[in-house]
């Protein structure tokens, strides 16, 4: 046992980068939109273990270049607004480039661990929000899942972000002659009925768009038919996941006898570890998928009438943007300041939505950071779409913009970073950055958290 212990230890140490990145995404994600303290002695730690890096690194810099100039931009609108430069989402959002920096440092083994470890933690996210609606349901509350997030419409883009990362990273030819490739499909239905539990109409459609590029890469190079069952399996999958967490809240919402939760969830234990023989199932009989898919409509449908205020919501965010448009030229430059578009709108006669967020990632930042900032944004959207990368991360990537387009899952730390960890691949079209250069980067981006850590401890 203790020789085993060893061994995992060397094991980590010698590939400690890869280690710190996912403890970095463990961290993110229990901190909602940030937290200055936490992601300041972060961001040191981690432009640290950058600096003692003693090689070069290849990154694309049509990525890496216009994340840095966001943040200068970012920081020059806090500046310009609060009179310093930690209040606003500098402080935080600097510890992205910091991440995809140091990704750049991973070989391509490294890299896919990565990704199989952050899928692996949204399964965990989603097993532990499962725990937590069954527990609140027998102690007599229901209500949407928001989980270790702590709120719903966040929760759920980050486990769409998770599902797609899980079929993007399929068990080794070595893990599947020990039988462990049926073991990595049964996280699926988990992730699934948790997303389920969230019943955020957002991340739905979001996960929609990213199924639709997958279908979309799969026409280029198979037949229509077999796109046609591809699509029918993935829907079928997809139905019968999201359809047993439905049930399940309505085992807890809509009736009077909440210990029934504990059966379903006994039900959904045991599909799990089934699922792979379902997936078999629905392989073998051709006609099933779209039997079963066709299904599915009445799982979404369910899905609505349950939550019918979603319409509303859905009106209301197109009302949202339509106020942040009106103030995308007040400070093109710079925009009008780091959280102050909430003041802006309590004021200005439109309609107060009580929120610090446009439900728009990028009428967001431009109204807040200035139409320079909102270009780097789309530089880099751009650039993740030009890049070719496995179909099922293009489709997380997919997934993460449309939701982006009407939610503030951008925002999230933990959100953003398990986008970039998902779909990320910066070799890819990349460029060499020398040893120093790359020291440089860390050690200014390392300066600039130990300022902010400073200036927080004196201000509270």
């Amino acid at each position: 046992m203790t020789d085993t212990i060893k061994r995992i230890m060397e094991r980590m140490i010698d590939h400690y980068v890869l280690v710190c990145l996912f403890l970095a995404l463990f961290i993110m994600t229990l901190i909602g939109v940030g937290n200055v303290t936490i992601i300041g002695m972060l961001g040191v730690i981690l432009c640290i273990v950058g600096m003692a890096q003693p090689s070069s690194a290849k990154a694309d810099l049509w990525i890496l270049v216009p994340l840095i100039v966001y943040n200068l931009l970012s920081l020059a609108s806090s500046y310009g607004t609060h009179g310093n430069i930690v209040v606003g989402f500098a402080s935080t959002q600097m510890i992205f480039p910091v991440i995809y920096l140091l990704m750049a440092y991973l070989d391509g083994k490294e890299l896919g661990i990565l990704k199989r470890l952050a899928a692996l933690w949204t399964a965990t996210v989603a097993a532990i929000g499962v725990g937590q609606f069954v527990f609140r349901a027998l102690s007599g509350g229901s209500s949407r899942l928001g989980g270790l997030l702590g709120n719903p419409n966040a929760l759920g883009i980050f486990l769409v972000l998770g599902w797609f990362a899980l079929m993007g990273t399929e068990p080794s030819c070595e893990e599947r002659e020990k039988g462990c490739a049926g073991y990595w499909k049964c996280l699926e239905p988990i992730i699934l009925t948790a997303l389920a539990l969230t019943l955020s109409m957002g991340s739905f459609v979001a996960m929609a768009a990213g199924i639709a590029a997958l279908l979309v890469q799969k026409k280029q190079y198979a037949p229509f038919k077999e796109t046609v069952f591809f699509g029918s399996c993935l829907l079928a999958r997809a139905g019968f996941g999201i359809g047993m967490g439905i049930l399940l809240y309505l085992a807890a919402d809509r009736t009077d006898v909440p210990w029934i939760c504990i059966l379903l969830l006994l039900y959904i234990v045991l599909a799990a570890l089934n699922w792979p023989e379902y997936c078999r199932f629905l392989e073998r009989y051709r006609r099933m998928p779209v039997l079963i898919s066709g299904c599915g409509l009445l799982v979404a449908a369910a899905a609505v009438l349950v939550r019918p205020s979603s319409f509303a919501t859905f009106a209301e965010r197109l009302e949202m943007m339509r106020n942040g448009l009106k103030y995308l030229t007040v400070n093109p430059l710079l925009g009008v300041g780091p959280y102050q578009w909430r003041i802006l709108n309590l004021y200005d006669g439109d309609k107060y939505f009580n929120t610090y967020h446009i439900h728009n990632a990028f009428i967001h930042v431009g109204v807040e950071l200035g139409l320079v900032a909102l270009g780097m944004l789309i530089i880099v959207t751009v650039r993740c779409f030009m890049k070719k990368k496995d179909a099922a991360l293009q489709a997380g990537c997919t997934a993460f913009l449309f939701h982006s387009l009407m939610d503030t899952g951008f925002f999230y730390m933990g959100i953003f970073s398990l986008a970039m960890i998902t779909a990320a691949q910066p070799a890819e079209k990349g460029k060499k950055i020398g040893a120093a250069a790359a020291r440089s980067i860390f050690g200014v981006l390392g300066v600039l958290f130990a300022y902010n850590l400073i200036w927080y401890a004196r201000v509270t």
